[in-house]
């Protein structure tokens, strides 16, 4: 195949494929047509599987997205995914906040009655399911 040259290639899906990819279509606008979603979708899965599954879509509300982009040109970020790791990193990687959810766990696992604490007069003991 030459540089310039566009492949084809013939794919063959059940109907309750096809089906689904067209209601998909028809409330998502932003893709033209079946083509463009599958090329989109090959090359979402290749980068998937390339980058080792690390990578997660999300949804930023557009004022949010604003204020990021605003640090972004403020120099105070490197680019969105500089800022947005960080917060994360903060948010999720400071031991307060490790402690925080051991804790909830814990009384989750206390509500449920997965977990007991017995205290003995020279030891407490844990017993979990």
């Amino acid at each position: 195949m030459d540089d310039d040259d566009n492949g084809r290639i013939t794919l063959r899906l059940e109907k309750d494929n096809l089906q689904l990819i067209d209601a998909f279509l028809e409330s998502h606008p932003d893709f033209r047509n079946r083509s463009q979603l599958c090329r989109d979708a090959v090359q979402a899965f290749i980068e998937n599987v390339t980058q080792g599954g690390n990578t997660v879509t999300l949804r930023i509300p557009v004022r949010v997205l604003e204020s990021i982009d605003h640090l972004v040109s403020s120099g105070y970020f490197n680019d969105r995914q500089d800022a947005i790791v960080g917060v994360l990193r903060d948010r999720f990687a400071s031991a307060e906040t490790v402690k925080a959810f051991e804790e909830h766990k814990t009384e989750l696992q206390k509500a449920k009655g997965e977990r007991v604490e017995v205290k003995m007069r020279d030891r407490d003991e844990v017993v979990t399911k």
